[in-house]
């Protein structure tokens, strides 16, 4: 059977996504860590807590669906699964692309 990692687009935001990740693996905590310090702005609150209006501002909303994908993406490589493909869904050829190590 084929694995594939498929990608959400914009839209698919939701205020508390990715929290899981950040408290409950390193790889987790490293990227969102890295995030917030290569923006230069707490992404990782805004992701976290909202407001819900602000995550749906484009500014935030993009960056914070990447960040929540490619660190899911990251930990799914390194429990070991290998997709035989990846796919994104606008926003999410991105991630996918990241992923897949041609970005």
């Amino acid at each position: 059977m084929a694995t594939a990692f498929v990608f959400p687009g914009q839209g698919s935001q939701k205020v508390s996504m990715g929290h899981d990740l950040f408290t409950s693996s390193e790889v987790g905590k490293k990227y969102f860590d890295l995030a917030n310090e290569i923006m230069e702005i707490d992404i990782q609150n805004i992701i976290f807590n909202g407001p819900e209006e602000k995550l749906k501002e484009t500014q935030y909303t993009q960056p914070a669906i990447y960040i929540v994908s490619v660190i899911l993406g990251h930990i799914l490589l390194e429990k070991g699964l290998q997709p035989d493909m990846v796919a994104g869904h606008s926003l999410g050829e991105y991630s996918a692309c990241t992923i897949a190590g041609s970005l």
